[in-house]
């Protein structure tokens, strides 16, 4: 399965770093030189999405009612999609200045 997939698609449970870094090393070994990958996380592991998968926050984040976390989505790539708020959740832009994509950081 190594390089098998043009697309990976990571959407795990609430979970620590130290699993992140395996699903990390795991999308690496399926994903094929150029493919893209979509993850969903909690906002306050932006910084660790960057870094072990050089992936962006979008502005989309998906509703999902009764969850106790606001998950946010990350890719390496452009969706038109993904660049426009979803008005169930936001109606500002919701990511942090500091990170890539980020409002203050155009």
């Amino acid at each position: 399965l190594r390089a098998a997939f043009d697309f990976v698609l990571v959407d795990p449970p609430f979970i620590t770093r130290e699993v992140w870094e395996k699903y990390a090393a795991t999308t690496r070994f399926l994903l094929r030189d150029g493919g893209k990958v979509l993850c969903t996380t909690i906002a306050e592991n932006a910084e660790m999405m960057q870094e072990l998968l050089g992936l962006s926050p979008v502005l989309f984040r998906p509703s999902i009612p009764n969850l106790v976390y606001q998950y946010s989505v990350y890719t390496n790539y452009t969706s038109e999609g993904l660049a426009e708020l979803n008005p169930e959740i936001d109606d500002k832009d919701w990511r942090a200045p500091s990170v890539n994509g980020g409002p203050e950081s155009q």
